[in-house]
């Protein structure tokens, strides 16, 4: 039994912040007793996400941009059933006194900025994001990379504080989200640079930090598993790419397609099943061709006019 998938879509919702994770940046094990010391390099603190693999999903549909085929793939702090745990910030560790310090918090006064300085794709794709609250207003991104390019050096602060030298270096800025433009594997090349200017020589309190690299996924794999049940075939897959307000929001409409050769008239809709809030949907063949069988499933962009 061959299968093939072909994937067009995307879909919707505006909904609520839900839990994420936190990666803070400071200097590591340089400051015990909350002593940091200058010219040691910027680090991730704690976790370092290079061994996390951070999904992208269709963007919701009836939710900006307004959506065209080869639209965006979105991570940001949404609710979402599938890959639920994958939202993130990047923090600026608070040294205080407003804030509680945190262990490993950069020297006061500095200002920590992180710079893209790589990404790679698939080809002819961008990658980039939208900064805090823009993707409700614009059909755009903040700043898109083209994949497997140079190009000029890109800072976004982590700091809020100004650079003043007695300032809190902490920052934590929510509602970044991330975006792709290709369905595939992106690497984010990253690093941290201290831009304060404060220190009584001008100079930065911290050297940058290594460059770290982050893995993104745009577009899950809605390859079904297929089993033999007596004389028929079950198709198995994910059920939908999960942005949703509650548990009786309308799913993905999957139209199952079946053919015995892979040309375009051969393919035949031998049903369709709409995708819930389950992690996954399901459909049964009872009478699948003897020889062999291909199949596929087929959504459609979707985008009603003045729907948000």
């Amino acid at each position: 039994m061959k299968l093939y998938h072909s994937l067009l879509l995307c879909l919707a919702t505006l909904l609520p912040l839900t839990a994420h994770d936190h990666f803070g940046v400071g200097v590591a094990g340089e400051n015990p007793g909350f002593n940091p010391q200058p010219d040691t390099p910027l680090a991730f603190v704690g976790v370092n996400p290079e061994n996390r693999v951070f999904h992208l999903l269709p963007r919701p549909k009836g939710f900006f941009p307004v959506q065209q085929c080869g639209g965006y793939y979105m991570l940001n702090e949404r609710l979402r059933t599938l890959f639920p745990d994958d939202a993130f910030s990047l923090t600026a560790l608070y040294s205080g006194p407003v804030d509680e310090p945190f262990p490993g918090h950069a020297h006061p006064g500095a200002q920590i900025w992180a710079e893209i300085v790589s990404v790679s794709g698939p080809p002819g794709a961008g990658f980039g994001f939208w900064e805090e609250d823009r993707s409700a207003l614009a059909n755009t991104p903040t700043i898109s990379f083209a994949t497997n390019t140079t190009f000029p050096a890109y800072f976004f602060p982590l700091s809020e504080g100004p650079d003043l030298e007695d300032e809190d270096p902490g920052g934590h800025i929510h509602k970044r989200s991330w975006t792709a433009t290709q369905p595939g594997e992106y690497r984010v090349g990253i690093r941290f640079v201290d831009r304060s200017t404060n220190r009584g020589n001008g100079q930065a309190w911290h050297t940058p930090s290594q460059v770290y690299t982050l893995r993104f996924v745009a577009g899950p794999s809605f390859q079904p598993t297929v089993t033999t049940e007596g004389n028929g075939m079950r198709l198995t897959w994910a059920s939908q790419m999960g942005t949703w307000d509650s548990a009786s929001q309308t799913g993905i409409a999957f139209r199952v397609m079946r053919a015995t050769e892979l040309s375009p008239a051969n393919w035949q809709q031998i049903g369709t099943v709409t995708g819930t809030t389950a992690a996954t949907a399901t459909f049964f063949d009872p009478s699948p061709p003897a020889l062999r069988a291909f199949y596929q499933l087929v959504y459609d962009w979707g985008w009603n006019e003045g729907e948000e």
